[in-house]
Parts: structure tokens; C-alpha cells; sequence
């Protein structure tokens, strides 16, 4: 059921949730759930992957319940309009209407650009197009908006070539370009360098300047916790507020990596090597040298576009060098930074078994792979019913069946919790054991100095 706020209240969104469950499970996913957002302020939710986080962000956003398919009790408010569901009563909320008030920017946020537009100053036009704004004026807010960012350089590239961290940097600006009052956001600085976080956090304090409010989902607090008006952790579905003495970590030891052998088998060599994509104007890297030993544990760091993808691409043999050798000693395996890309199976166990043949050795390493990432249990689960830490465990496991001499992992711990770093640090430990190597690309320096036992730094 409809029905009109105050105009006089400044609450520009409000949740007063009872429980929600979705129609084909009878468990409740989050209750009794009360908030408020004000003009200008932050609001921070924490929570492990599985909790919910993306669920109550999808509520916030109107994009759930879904009408006639999941139950929420409660009531959400935004603007004037206030909305009241019930167990009898699922009414249908009008998401043209509501996007005009709450914008969602999701974890995977090359899936909020358009994917038809040619440059991303067309990408950032684009939802102004849509809403009739004079040509002109569209230019103007494009350019206006590109140099607050320091997105000039980015405009006339394709979204296609943007690196994981600028296509997020790209459909952040796209999603602020639309102004709604309430901007959403889910894990908004994965995969972004120091620089790229630096103006993520001084766009938010422009929006927030402007009287617009931010709901921001994350695994952890980290480095919001100094601005945040509000701080929340939801856990068993619902949120307990974070206080001071929450936000005290015990610091952690870096554990010991094994050493290299001086004379290990040379598994990669590249020599002089140059990258650059069909019908780029330039080269991607250029006079790159590397050498990777069997043991080995290479770290790849550098700012957004500074070629690490592009480097591992190559490694992979999904891109070949214009110029130099790139000599490589045993089979290579890519985990993408973005893992529904590698994603297409109904279950688990088929994504993993995928293209092996039935009697295939390595269908008897399956069971064995899924126990190692903690996967067993999912076997018959589709892999997009999984929480989004578990969703990489599953991309990686598909990697990781093949044996790979050499592995390669794209910013491997975005969207993990800390249980699935755990894993993840497991499973490269084995790779390394068994006398392989990894290249991981990463902007999570903790991670880093953990793992790689030396760094590579791209121009």
C-alpha cells in the first residue's frame, strides 16, 4: 500500500523492516531492520559475504521484493511516498520512479554501464540522454563532472579497454551523473589504487556537500570508519551498531613464505616485451622484463591502467606481444577480476567438471578441489545462489583443476571475506608447493606483503 510522507520530514530514505525472505526458501534473510538516511550523511554496513548486505541493498534501491515472488514485512519510505508491505501484500514498486530518488551501484559495477556505448563520455551521458537533457547542457555535465573526477583522459576510451578499477571508477561517475538524492553503493572501492580511492573519497564528500546521502556496503569498516555519521554491522540478519571498542583489530603476523630456490626452473620469461590492444592508439606496456621461478610468488602493483591485466592477459596466451619474447614453461591458468565472467554453469560441481573429459584424471581431482576450497557442500548449488566470496572460490576453482603451472590471479581478493582469504592464501601455498608459481595483480597491499615474495611495479 501507498501513502504520502510529511513534507516536512528530512529522513530521505526509511526502512522499517519486520523480516524479508525470498519465495523459495523458508528462512528469513534479514529482520527487524530500522533505518534512517538523512541528507548528506554516511551510512556504512559491514557484514561478511552471505550476510545480506547485497539483499538489503537491492530493498534500499526498490529492486526488491519482487512482486508476487518474495515476502517482505515492513514498510520503505522515500521521498514523500511510503510503501507498506505485509504477508498478504506485496505491492508493485515503480523502479523508473524510485531510481529518480535511490541509485545502486552493484559489487560487479560493470554491470550498471549501458555495455552499448562507445566512449565513456557516451557512458556518462548516457541516463541524461534518457531523461531529455538538452544536448548542450548533457556536454556541458559531462565535462563539468570529468574534470571534478579527473576523468579527462578516460573519456574518449572505449569501456571495453578500462581496466577493473576505471570501469568501476566510470560507472561510480555515471551513477553520481544521475543524481539521485540516496546513492547505494556495494564495496565501491574494490580493485581501486590509492590514487583512484583518494578521488572516490573526495567525490562522496562533494555528494554529501550537496545534501546527498550514501549507504555503503562493505566486509569491513577499514578506511570509513573516520567519516562515517553512522557505522553497522549486519550479522544473523540483522544490524548491530559498531562502537568504538568494535573497531580495535588485533594485529595479525605476516606468515612465513617459503623460500626460492636460486637455481629453480625459470617457468616464465619475458624479454623486452610489448603489449598493445587492436586498434589502441598506443602500446598497453612496453620494454616489460620479467623472469618467474618454479616457487615463486611475483606481485604485480601499480595504478589503474598501468597494464597489470594487460600482463596477465599475455601470460595466459589471450594476448599476443607486438615485440619481444615471451617464453613460458608449462600451462597457464587466469582467474578474472570479474568472476561471473567465468561463470555459466547450473551447479558447481558441472562449472568445475567443465570441458574435462569423463575419463580424464583430473575428474577424479574434482571432489578433491571443492574440499580444498571449502566447496563440497555446493556441489549441486548454482553457482549465482552462492554469496559472493563463495562465487570466487568457485571461479577459482575452475582455475585450479587444471593443475596450472603457473597461476595467475586479477585482483584475487576482491569480493572475498576473511575466510575466504584464508582459503585463498591456502591454495596459492599449494600451487607454490607442488613446484608452480603465481602472478597476482592486486591494490590490496596488506595481501600483498603476505603473499608475493617479490613485487613488480608497472609504470
Amino acid at each position: 500500500m501507498y501513502r504520502k510522507l510529511s513534507a516536512q520530514s528530512t529522513v530521505m530514505l526509511g526502512l522499517n523492516l519486520g523480516s524479508y525472505n525470498y519465495l523459495d526458501s523458508t528462512e528469513v534473510v534479514l529482520h527487524d531492520i530500522q533505518l534512517d538516511v538523512h541528507p548528506g550523511s554516511l551510512t556504512v554496513i559491514s557484514g561478511h559475504s552471505g550476510s545480506g548486505k547485497s539483499t538489503l541493498g537491492a530493498i534500499l534501491a526498490g529492486l526488491l521484493p519482487r512482486h508476487g515472488m518474495d515476502e517482505l514485512v515492513g514498510s520503505i519510505g522515500v521521498g514523500e511516498t511510503l510503501i507498506e508491505f505485509s504477508s498478504s501484500s506485496t505491492p508493485r514498486v515503480d523502479v523508473a520512479q524510485w531510481a529518480k530518488h535511490v541509485g545502486l551501484l552493484p559489487q560487479d559495477a560493470g554491470h550498471y554501464l549501458s555495455s552499448i556505448r562507445g566512449t565513456v563520455a557516451e557512458e556518462l551521458a548516457f541516463s541524461l540522454e534518457n531523461a531529455g537533457v538538452p544536448r548542450e547542457q548533457m556536454q556541458q555535465r559531462v565535462t563539468d563532472l570529468a574534470q571534478k573526477l579527473h576523468l579527462q583522459h578516460l573519456l574518449e576510451r572505449h569501456p571495453q579497454q578500462l581496466s577493473g578499477g576505471q570501469e568501476r571508477f566510470v560507472a561510480l561517475a555515471a551513477l553520481a551523473m544521475s543524481v539521485p538524492g540516496v546513492l547505494v553503493l556495494d564495496e565501491p572501492l574494490a580493485g581501486l589504487d590509492k590514487r583512484a580511492t583518494a578521488v572516490v573519497s573526495e567525490m562522496i564528500n562533494l555528494l554529501r556537500a550537496n545534501g546527498e546521502a550514501l549507504v555503503v556496503l562493505v566486509d569491513s569498516v577499514g578506511v570509513w570508519a573516520r567519516e562515517a555519521d553512522e557505522l553497522w554491522r549486519l550479522n544473523q540478519g540483522t544490524l548491530h551498531r559498531i562502537s568504538a571498542e568494535d573497531l580495535l583489530q588485533p594485529g595479525g603476523q605476516t606468515p612465513r613464505r617459503r623460500p626460492v630456490a636460486a637455481d629453480a626452473q625459470v617457468l616464465l620469461d619475458m624479454d623486452s616485451v610489448q603489449l598493445a590492444y587492436p586498434g589502441a592508439a598506443g602500446p598497453a606496456v612496453s620494454n616489460l622484463n620479467l623472469q618467474l621461478r618454479a616457487g615463486e610468488c611475483l606481485g604485480l602493483a601499480g595504478a589503474n591502467g598501468s597494464g597489470k591485466t594487460t600482463v596477465l592477459k599475455a601470460i595466459a596466451g589471450l594476448l599476443k606481444p607486438e615485440s619481444g619474447t615471451l617464453a613460458l614453461s608449462g600451462v597457464s591458468g587466469l582467474l578474472l577480476q570479474n568472476s561471473s565472467d567465468q561463470l555459466f554453469e547450473r551447479t558447481v560441481l558441472r562449472e568445475v567438471s567443465f570441458g574435462i573429459p569423463k575419463k580424464s584424471a583430473l575428474r577424479h581431482r574434482v571432489p578433491e578441489v571443492l574440499k580444498q576450497l571449502g566447496l563440497e557442500t555446493h556441489a549441486q548449488t548454482h553457482p549465482y545462489e552462492l554469496p559472493a566470496s563463495a562465487r570466487r572460490l568457485v571461479a577459482l576453482a575452475t582455475v585450479l583443476i587444471h593443475e596450472p603451472k603457473i597461476l595467475l590471479l586479477d585482483e584475487p581478493t576482491e569480493a572475498l571475506d576473511e575466510a575466504g582469504e584464508v582459503v585463498l592464501q591456502e591454495a596459492i601455498s599449494s600451487v607454490l608447493v607442488r613446484g608452480g608459481a603465481v602472478v597476482l595483480s592486486t591494490h590490496d597491499e596488506r595481501f600483498m606483503e603476505r603473499t608475493a615474495h617479490r613485487v613488480h611495479h608497472m609504470p
